[in-house]
């Protein structure tokens, strides 16, 4: 559908003051309508595969196809522009079913990353994108299934606090979340040292959400404002990714 064939970028070698976004975007996306985020709702309050086989129809409608018109314009708007080296198509969105050995539940949100080539969406950085009953959120996440990217990131924010902290603190507008493994902590001031158990953590977020009734108001434009929050996260993705 793209041809990325040509020139491409490992996304970690560029740096933020260099990455373009078209002035006016062309954008395929329309919105997502209020019935999709009532879906989410309708799956929050019954998690099991059977509701999610009586909304299978407004799923595609109003979930998965608009989603992936989303995915378009990001990839029209932002990684062809950049030659970012990105999988913008193979396993780049999650499920709704969960994968619990036949159980049957079912998650209430869906989101989309893109991954460096050789990796996984689950394995590499991820500049997330989720629409959630309540919302859509926009955020970096590193874990443990990623294996030496966290632990690396962990060792030289002890030994470079500094440095991590320089990239993190400018970013007081959004929420930042670890957990470590038996606790979640959530920061929202600036960090004048790296917490303990930040250095220890299982996992870590950086991420802004915006409210349901923005992004109905917004509708196709929700993609020029992800795109601000991922420009705004690109150090932060680079320090991992590198």
């Amino acid at each position: 559908m793209f041809d990325l064939d040509r020139a491409l970028i490992d996304p970690a070698l560029v740096p933020a003051e260099a990455l373009r976004v078209p002035e006016v975007l062309d954008l395929r996306f329309e919105g997502f309508s209020d019935e999709a985020f009532a879906v989410l709702e309708r799956l929050r309050a019954r998690p099991h595969i059977e509701q999610y086989r009586k909304e299978r129809a407004a799923i595609r409608a109003h979930l998965t196809t608009p989603f992936q018109r989303y995915r378009d314009d990001l990839v029209v708007s932002f990684v062809l522009p950049n030659r970012l080296a990105f999988e913008t198509e193979r396993g780049v969105f999650s499920r709704l079913l969960k994968n619990d050995f036949g159980a049957g539940g079912c998650h209430h949100h869906l989101w989309l990353s893109f991954y460096r080539p050789g990796r996984r969406r689950l394995t590499d950085v991820q500049l997330a994108h989720t629409i959630r009953p309540d919302g859509f959120t926009v955020g970096l996440f590193v874990g443990e299934r990623m294996g030496t990217i966290l632990s690396s990131a962990r060792g030289r924010m002890v030994r470079e606090p500094e440095t991590f902290l320089g990239l993190l603190n400018p970013l007081l507008q959004y929420q930042t979340i670890i957990e470590t493994g038996r606790k979640r902590v959530v920061y929202r001031a600036p960090l004048p040292s790296i917490p303990e158990e930040m250095s220890k953590a299982k996992s870590l977020w950086v991420r802004r959400t915006f409210a349901r009734s923005d992004v109905l108001r917004w509708r196709g434009a929700l993609v020029q404002h992800a795109l601000e929050v991922v420009r705004a996260l690109w150090p932060l993705y680079r320090y991992f990714a590198g």
